[in-house]
This record gives structure tokens, C-alpha cells and sequence, in this order.
């Protein structure tokens, strides 16, 4: 099942939140407890090498006032009486794990100075300081060193720091002494422990919020899509003139708003066209049907006929039905060309050629109107071909001609050019006619569009020119190859309207092999 987008994005924003939360808790917990346990080792290092130091100290008056017997009797129970070390635990023994003395804060305090009592010397520390002395003696030969070791001990962990005390130079003999402190990792377990719950409790309430509130954004945020679906659902072909409402042009929604606004604009004039294109295919094809209709019926009401009238009312429905055929034919064509559906066979044409034989048949049409053609051509296309098909592009020249042969008065002169650049191959038909009137000029190559001077009944190109179909087909046929037609500036010697035919040059013409 698909999700819908506010749940996606709900989804998908507490799924970040959810990574950002745990990395930030991974991270803090391993910060924490980083923390937690340098701070501990370097209380015990400390703890160890002040008890030592102090140790020293004690051992150094002493000998400095000769009393050797208080040194090895009673130094470190003293040293331990006096010395502030916190909650810290200490036990000094020697290498052998014999107690000598110990320290234990809150109401178990002790003070031991006799090694008789080395039972009072725990199993994990005396296992402890077995393994130091072991395996880890080079961490303590230096009397700077700690080392550094946890065990369990009266069910709770402890983090140990030992350091080694070395005998008195008096009495090299005296095994050196081990001074263990103890601090207590209790504390740092409950804290842990209280962190860990509520981070167990905090992140689950937090996602669930964010979810909750995620979706409540979403939501407020995709209203406008709601409505923008909603509206965009309610238009159709009845009131396509009909517009969203743009709130805020300026984020995703406006944005997506404002196209489809256009989209209903171009959709709006494609219908227009249509319709429009519909009617005046239907006043065409009327108008030749209703002359053959007509003609049929009055030769068929006569009670008398001759071969004559037969013949006439048969040249009249023929002439109607080649036009009508004319009509039919050129909107087949369109039609296709607006489905996107290849038209014409392609293969090398030679354009200027192509160009003659088309004012060729027209010459006998331009005499008959006291118009005279003239064509020229530049040396570059003499034997210059381009990539097409031969009929349409005979067909494009033929109705550029007969537009020109029908807004040209008597006695002027239409001018036909053969051009090409490195890339492109330019037709030009001039006439000295009144030109395109600038409200044309838009509309100019629309389907059934009639110049103000045109002739619809006198069709030279025989290909329904005179339907209003003429241009519109000559621009079909130039984009279908490329190319394009457009209106340019009149010159000195035609100053009515000039068109020119924009194709490309085939590869072949350019060099490139085909």
C-alpha cells in the first residue's frame, strides 16, 4: 500500500530525528562514560601517589630525628590517620599481599599496623596486587608509576590505583611496599544507570512527539495541495477559463499553482482552436457540398435534360469534389503533422532545382495575371541537396507562390531566391503587393486564416490554397523538416510581404558523411 505524502514525510523527518537522537546518545553516553572513568583513574593515581609521598615524608623525619623503630612500626598507620583522601579506600601491604595498614572511610574506619593481621587484607585486592607483581611490575617500577585495575569487591566494582614504595636505605633488607587506593565505581553505576533510563524514556517521547507534530505540519502544510487537487479535479471542458488561486507565488505550492494555471491557459486555447478550427473546417467542407448538392438536385428536378446541361452540372460537381477532396486531404495532412506522425519520404533533394520547377508551374498563371516571375540563386547552391521529401517541399515553394500570385496586382513582379549559409538554406518569395496587415501578422500561418486581398475561389496551387489552408500546410511541411517560415522586413525592390523558408543543409551538403 502506498503511503500518502504527509505520512511519508512524517515518517521520514522521524526517522532523522530518530538517527540525530541516537547518534547524539551514543555519543553522550560514551562521553560520559569516558569521563566518568578518567576522572576515577586519575583520583586513584592521585590518592596513591600522595599516600606514598606522605609515606616518604614520615619515613624522612623520622630518620632525621634517628627514631628508626617509629619508621617501620607505626609510619603508615600514622600516615593513614592524618591524610585526607575523601571516601577513597587504602590498604598499604607488601609484596608478599601481607597488610600493614588500611584505611576505611565512615564508621568502619581502621588503622591496622600489625602484619599479624594480614586476613584483613580483602581476597581481591591480595589478588590483585598478585597479578601486578606478576605480570604488570614494569607499570609500577618506577615509584612515579600507577597502575591502574578493577575488581569486584563486597558486591560493587572498584577502580584500584597501586603504586610501589621502596624500602628505607637504612635497611635495604625491609620488602618494598605496595600502596593500594580504592574508589568505589557505585556512584558512577547509579549515575549511569539514571542517565541510561531516562534516555530510554526520552527518546521514545520525543519521536512520538515529533511523529505527532510531524504529522500535523505535514498536514497544515499540504492543505493547499488538498485544495490545489480538489480545485484543479473541479474544472473541465465547461469552465476551463477557471484559475487557481495563488497564495504565496513565491514557494513550491504558488509555483506549482502558477503552472498549473498555464497548463489550464494553453489546454483553454487548444480547445478554442479547436473549436474554432472545427467550424471553419465545417463552413469548407460545406460550402463545395452544398454546391454539389445543389447542383444534383436542379438537374434532377428538370424534366427535360440535354447532354449539355448533364455535361455542365457534371463539371461543376467535379470541380466542387476535387476541392472538396483538396479540403479533406490538406486537414488529413495537419492532422497528422499535430499527432506528431512522420510525413513524407526523406532523401537528398536538390533544392534549387526543386525551386525552379515550381516557378516553372506557375509561370502560365502569373502571365495570364500580368505578373511575372524572377528567380535567382546564389553559385553556393547550384548543386546544393538537403535532406527531404521532394513532394512536400515542392508543395511548401507551390503555396508560397500561389499566396504571392494572389496578392500581387498587374504589372508587378514576384521575386523568388535560392540562398544558403554554412548551416542553413534560405527561400525567399517577395511580392509588390499591399503586404500583411500588422493584426495578420500574429496569425498569420493559423489554419483558415484569409488575407484581406485573397482570392479563395481561385486556387493556383491547387492544393487548397484558397480554404486558408495554404500557409499553414507550407509552415507544417518546414518544421517537419527542421526549418522554419517567417515574415521579414520588406526591401527596395518588393515592399509588399516577404517570406523566407529557414531549412538546414544535410549532412552530406556539410561534409559530414551521411
Amino acid at each position: 500500500m502506498r503511503l500518502s505524502i504527509r505520512m511519508r514525510l512524517t515518517l521520514w523527518n522521524a526517522s532523522v530525528l530518530a538517527f540525530v537522537l541516537g547518534a547524539f546518545a551514543l555519543a553522550g553516553w560514551i562521553t560520559l562514560t569516558t569521563t566518568l572513568r578518567q576522572r576515577t583513574d586519575a583520583a586513584v593515581r592521585e590518592s596513591a601517589r600522595v599516600v606514598a609521598g606522605a609515606i616518604r615524608a614520615e619515613r624522612a623525619a623520622a630518620q632525621a630525628r634517628g627514631d628508626v623503630e617509629e619508621v617501620r612500626g607505626e609510619t603508615e598507620q600514622a600516615v593513614l590517620r592524618e591524610l585526607r583522601v575523601g571516601d577513597l579506600e587504602v590498604f598499604i601491604a607488601d609484596e608478599g599481599a601481607q597488610l600493614m595498614a588500611a584505611r576505611q572511610p565512615g564508621p568502619s574506619r581502621t588503622s591496622i599496623n600489625t602484619i599479624d593481621d594480614a586476613v584483613l587484607l580483602p581476597d581481591e585486592v591480595r589478588t590483585l596486587l598478585r597479578d601486578i607483581v606478576q605480570t604488570r611490575a614494569t607499570e609500577i617500577a618506577d615509584e612515579r608509576q600507577v597502575a591502574v585495575g578493577t575488581i569486584h569487591m563486597r558486591g560493587v566494582d572498584w577502580r584500584a590505583g597501586v603504586t610501589r614504595l621502596a624500602p628505607m636505605v637504612q635497611d635495604p633488607g625491609e620488602p618494598p611496599l605496595l600502596v593500594t587506593a580504592l574508589h568505589s565505581l557505585e556512584d558512577d553505576r547509579l549515575l549511569l544507570r539514571a542517565v541510561r533510563t531516562t534516555l530510554l524514556l526520552a527518546i521514545p517521547l520525543a519521536l512520538l512527539a515529533s511523529v505527532i507534530a510531524g504529522y500535523a505540519l505535514a498536514r497544515r502544510s499540504l492543505a493547499p495541495l488538498d485544495a490545489i487537487t480538489t480545485r484543479t479535479a473541479s474544472i473541465t471542458a465547461a469552465n476551463l477559463d477557471d484559475r487557481l488561486q495563488v497564495v504565496n507565488p513565491h514557494d513550491e505550492l504558488g509555483r506549482l499553482a502558477h503552472i498549473v494555471n498555464g497548463l489550464l491557459g494553453r489546454v483553454g486555447d487548444a480547445f478554442r482552436t479547436q473549436r474554432q478550427f472545427v467550424a471553419d473546417a465545417s463552413h469548407e467542407l460545406r460550402t463545395p457540398i452544398a454546391i454539389i448538392r445543389g447542383e444534383a438536385d436542379v438537374t434532377l428536378r428538370r424534366s427535360t435534360r440535354d447532354e449539355t446541361e448533364y455535361r455542365e452540372a457534371l463539371q461543376v460537381i467535379q470541380q466542387e469534389s476535387v476541392r472538396l477532396s483538396r479540403v479533406v486531404d490538406d486537414l488529413f495532412l495537419l492532422a497528422r503533422v499535430d499527432a506528431g506522425s512522420p510525413i513524407g519520404e526523406y532523401r537528398e533533394v536538390a533544392i534549387a532545382e526543386l525551386v525552379a520547377t515550381a516557378a516553372r508551374s506557375v509561370r502560365s498563371l502569373a502571365e495570364s495575371r500580368s505578373v511575372s516571375l524572377q528567380l535567382s540563386e546564389s553559385p553556393a547552391t547550384a548543386e546544393l541537396r538537403i535532406h527531404g521529401d521532394s513532394v512536400l517541399l515542392h508543395r511548401l515553394v507551390l503555396n508560397l507562390l500561389d499566396n504571392a500570385l494572389k496578392h500581387a496586382p498587374a504589372s508587378s513582379t514576384v521575386y523568388v531566391r535560392v540562398d544558403a549559409t554554412d548551416q542553413l538554406v534560405q527561400i525567399d518569395v517577395d511580392d509588390e503587393g499591399p503586404g500583411v496587415p500588422s493584426a495578420l501578422r500574429d496569425r498569420l500561418f493559423e489554419r483558415f486564416v484569409h488575407g484581406a486581398s485573397s482570392q479563395p475561389d481561385d486556387d493556383a496551387s491547387g492544393h487548397g490554397g484558397g480554404a486558408g489552408l495554404g500557409l499553414a500546410i507550407a509552415q507544417a511541411i518546414a518544421h517537419a523538416h527542421g526549418g522554419h517560415i517567417g515574415l521579414r522586413p520588406s526591401t527596395d525592390r518588393a515592399h509588399g510581404a516577404c517570406f523566407r523558408v529557414t531549412l538546414p543543409r544535410s549532412a552530406s551538403a556539410s561534409g559530414d558523411v551521411a
